[in-house]
This record gives structure tokens, sequence and C-alpha cells, in this order.
């Protein structure tokens, strides 16, 4: 990870952890200087476990337990990848392809890193097919009477929605702002 977390990313770090639970988002080869300035969502108080060690130098993770999503993946993850793979890394792509990583892609468009959580979730435990998901590609977002804003990727359908990480709304409205003047 980065030496610095930026608020849209701390949101959706924050949204990750909501959805699969305390304990269960492993942050790994975090930077030195980020883990001592950690921002207080993404606490480990807060349920979510830190490390800078690499993933396969923390114990109990064995590689063939390990499933890299990556968007050149030649297969789609599917309900079944459940039942052989325990780990599910995201991010970090280009340097962890190296390492030989099991690999499946969640489809042709990107999806921010909660969303494409949220969506392997769904697929794993939920045991849905990608094709059965409600998704919105490139959603618009009313910011105001005549401002809006478009999110380069694909999002989760809820209540006709995107759904969005709390607190995204807003700092897209305060960035808007701030552009504005």
């Amino acid at each position: 990870m980065e030496p610095e977390l930026d608020e849209w990313s701390e949101l959706e770090y924050a949204n990750i952890r909501k959805h699969v639970g305390p304990n269960r988002l492993i942050l790994s080869h975090v930077h030195p200087t980020l883990l001592a300035n950690l921002p207080e969502r993404i606490r480990p108080e807060n349920g979510i476990v830190i490390t800078e060690k690499p993933i396969l130098d923390i114990e109990g993770v064995e590689k063939s337990k390990v499933i890299l999503l990556d968007p050149q993946a030649t297969e789609e993850l599917v309900p079944e990848d459940g039942d052989n793979f325990e780990y599910f890394l995201f991010g970090g792509i280009l340097e962890l392809r190296v390492q030989g990583f099991a690999t499946r892609h969640l489809g042709p468009v990107q999806m921010t890193t909660d969303t494409a959580v949220l969506v392997s979730q769904l697929v794993v435990e939920g045991r849905k097919r990608l094709g059965e998901l409600p998704f919105v590609d490139r959603p618009e977002i009313k910011l105001g009477k005549k401002e809006s804003v478009e999110l380069p990727f694909r999002y989760i359908v809820e209540d006709g929605k995107p759904k969005l990480p709390a607190g995204l709304f807003e700092l897209l409205k305060k960035s808007n702002d701030v552009s504005l003047i």
C-alpha cells in the first residue's frame, strides 16, 4: 500500500469492513508510514487486521488458498471458488501477478475496491453468479440542482441506486464545491 491514504480510499476500506465483518479484512504489505498514521476508521480496534507483511508471510496463509482478483484473468469468479479459496486479494495486482496466484475476474468493467469486495462476497458467500447481480456502469450522481458527477466505475445497484460507501456523496459534494471556487 502507498504511504498515504486519500479520503476516498479510507471510505472504501471502512465500507469493506462493514460488509465483511470484524477481523475479516486484512490490509497486508502496508507501508510503515501509513501504519504509523492510520486514519481512525481503519484502525485495528475497528476490526481491521493491518500488517506490513506481504500476504504469504502472514501466519496460516497458504498460497493454494489465495485467489487474486485480476481484470486480466481468463476465468470469472464463481460460487464454487468459495469452496476452494479462503483469501481473496484486491489491489496491488501488478506486484502480485508475478507470484503465481490463482486468478479470477469480476467482469469487463472496472469496479471500486469496495464494490469488488462486495461482489466477490455475493458470489462466494451468497452463491450468486456475476450475471445475476444488478450493476450500473458509470452512474451519474446528482450533487445539486445543476451539478452532477459521473463515476467511472461499475457499482452494485441497491434500491434502484448505485451502492456507494457511506460518506462518498458528501466527499463528492465537497470536492465539487472546491473545484467551482
